[in-house]
């Protein structure tokens, strides 16, 4: 069980928090105070003011990247997007295999030597020892050494090389489906739906051959119409792929169907009126609501330069974004209230949309030290900063 000391840098404020044999150490962030509690008690409550007791990693240490999230949600609101980009993950399109192929008991000594090169990511060394591999009959019936050499090549960045080196494994070994899957993302990737919808179709089962048939039709669909895909190719795409999934980084059709659209609208020239329409129509075919999914539609609009959809949706994102935290104990409490203060004028200037007020009263948190290092100020001394000074684990 690992155990936190928070610990004022000023005076000597501060208390173990976490759970031992019998007992834990609870910490209240609102408060600031020390307290016991029962290790049967899923929710323990300060007994002072009822707020939740912290067991483990302290709340107040999530508070700077929330803010950071806050500040590039209001910058891309004012017309500055630069904080936000990096926020909102650049998904791949296609995924492949790159495991190096295994080693067999009896591969000649050169394949062996080649293929440990490979997985111990020397992609030069395998490439040259890969094309300058000896005349082997069994090696010209083996797949495994085009598909070694695919991937180095891959990796080198060789991406015409690596399709040639998937084709040999192809001719060589049909159906298999690492270098179906392989060759299929690099055919995807420049446009060459008709030979990725061929391989991806014999590339197996398995979450990476799933998500390239499911891109693939979304893809396909986009670089051949104007507006939103059919309805029914949407959900072919959705069958096609794994059950979606909520994680900032994962893929979904409508992540990829909206990004896909603004790359659209940018590359062919914008048409305000029309992309408006797609787009938001779009943003009905997101499986969720997350901070990481808005903020992927607000991007996708303030790239394109469509003001009123920019203020649309970064209003209520910078609201409940604020609200939330607003709500965090230390916010809540005595030592808090400082923080508080600013939530509150920030909130009120979302509400009546002034953005630049609400960055004037939350960008200048960034800059404070104590709030970069995951310090807060302490309510005992009032000088110094509470945070977590040491970690111990039972072991």
């Amino acid at each position: 069980m690992t155990r936190r000391y928070l610990g004022c840098d000023h005076c000597e404020a501060g208390a173990w928090i976490g759970c031992v044999p019998g007992r834990c150490d609870g910490w209240c962030e609102a408060c600031q105070r020390a307290q016991s509690a029962s290790p049967d008690d899923p929710s323990p409550s300060c007994e002072r003011c009822g707020g939740p007791l912290t067991l483990d990693a302290p709340r107040f240490e999530e508070l700077y990247g929330r803010l950071q999230d806050v500040v590039a949600v209001l910058e891309a609101w004012c017309g500055d997007s630069a904080r936000l980009t990096p926020l909102v993950p650049e998904r791949p399109r296609f995924l492949t295999d790159l495991d190096p192929p295994p080693i067999e008991a009896d591969d000649a000594p050169a394949l062996r030597t080649a293929l440990t090169a490979l997985g111990a990511g020397a992609f030069a060394e395998t490439r040259d020892a890969l094309e300058h591999l000896p005349e082997d009959p069994g090696a010209a019936r083996d797949a495994r050494a085009s598909i070694a050499l695919g991937i180095a090549l891959q990796r080198l960045n060789d991406l015409a090389g690596a399709e040639a080196a998937f084709d040999r494994a192809v001719a060589v070994d049909p159906a298999n489906p690492q270098a179906r899957l392989d060759r299929g993302a690099l055919r995807a990737r420049r446009g060459d739906f008709a030979g990725a919808r061929e391989d991806f179709a014999r590339a197996g089962d398995g979450h990476e051959a799933r998500w390239n048939r499911a891109a693939r039709i979304v893809l396909e669909a986009v670089a051949a119409g104007l507006g939103l895909p059919d309805a029914r190719v949407i959900e072919s795409a959705r069958a096609a792929a794994d059950e979606p999934s909520s994680y900032w980084s994962d893929h979904t059709v409508g992540r990829l169907l909206f990004t896909s659209l603004v790359e659209r609208a940018r590359a062919r020239g914008p048409d305000p009126c029309a992309d408006a329409r797609t787009l938001r129509a779009a943003e009905r075919e997101l499986e969720f609501e997350t901070f990481d999914d808005r903020a992927l539609v607000l991007l996708g609009y303030a790239m394109l330069g469509a003001s009123d959809d920019v203020a649309r949706v970064a209003a209520p994102l910078a609201s409940t974004s604020i609200a939330r935290l607003a709500d965090e104990p230390y916010a809540l409490g005595e030592a808090g209230r400082w923080l508080a203060a600013r939530f509150a004028t920030a909130d009120g200037a979302i509400r009546a949309s002034r953005p630049a007020e609400a960055l004037a009263a939350i960008r200048p948190l960034l800059d404070r030290d104590d709030v970069r290092r995951y310090r807060f100020p302490c309510a005992r001394c009032g000088v110094g900063s509470l945070g977590v000074e040491r970690v111990e684990d039972d072991d």
